[in-house]
């Protein structure tokens, strides 16, 4: 099960760990490097969020089910959070730790019947990412409360089931080549957030998954791109030095 602390990072441990210039020679900074290892408990600045200095891409992850004993929808299925930042806007409006969501919606991502149930089994364990908005939606009933519903856009489901550890970041292909190393091969977006940086390396063995689950996530990552979970490292060469990312988890989408 996910444990809330490791998606709560500061956005200055974040800046640190990912802002490098794709082709310093100086290595990236220590303090930075440091900030990325320990997660931070500093709460996100909501004024910040709501003038939009930071991206509300609005990428979830379960933390817990809900056992409180009171009448449905108001209670049960889960609480979410926001993954790299310490606060959400839940159903309600108000920004919270974590958001209670009575109900997944994956009717918009156009699953059978079969993969959608899967999907949303592994996102209520607490393995897989779903992007998208909480809101409050009448779910019938005569008079029944409204329930609060994460209606995603999309959902991504862990490559081997680990708990995530370190930041969470979308990598893509860069398109770059280079006769030297390091090299920006790779380019990383912090979640949730309006950071970004390159990377050497996306060491996916790191998550102690099998050679077939690393190919298999290596294609999606240079046809699509990947989710990772992970913490980084650096790669030092002729170039200068750089970051690496060294997974604990990476997520493939459910298409």
């Amino acid at each position: 099960m996910f444990k809330p602390t490791h998606h709560r990072f500061s956005q200055l441990a974040l800046l640190g760990a990912l802002a490098v210039p794709a082709f310093a020679c100086d290595g990236p900074g220590e303090d930075g490097l440091e900030a990325d290892l320990p997660p931070a408990e500093l709460a996100a600045d909501v004024g910040a969020l709501a003038k939009g200095e930071v991206a509300l891409a609005d990428y979830f992850i379960v933390t817990h089910p809900d056992y409180r004993r009171c009448v449905a929808p108001i209670c049960g299925g889960h609480f979410v959070a926001r993954v790299n930042t310490s606060v959400a806007r839940c159903a309600d409006g108000t920004w919270q730790e974590e958001c209670h969501m009575f109900e997944l919606d994956l009717s918009g991502l156009g699953l059978d019947p079969s993969t959608e149930a899967k999907a949303k089994e592994a996102f209520g364990a607490g393995t897989a990412l779903v992007r998208g908005e909480l809101k409050q939606v009448e779910l019938g009933g005569g008079g029944s409360s409204p329930a609060d519903v994460l209606v995603a856009s999309e959902i991504w489901v862990g490559a081997t089931g680990n708990t995530p550890k370190g930041h969470f970041s979308r990598v893509d292909d860069s398109g770059i080549d280079c006769v030297t190393y390091p090299c920006p091969v790779f380019s990383e977006r912090s979640l949730n957030t309006n950071l970004s940086g390159p990377l050497d390396t996306v060491d996916l063995s790191a998550s102690g998954a099998t050679p077939a689950q690393v190919t298999s996530g290596m294609s999606e990552l240079y046809e699509t791109g990947l989710l990772v979970a992970g913490q980084h490292g650096v790669v030092t060469g002729p170039a200068g030095s750089m970051n690496r990312l060294d997974a604990a988890e990476f997520y493939l989408r459910v298409k």
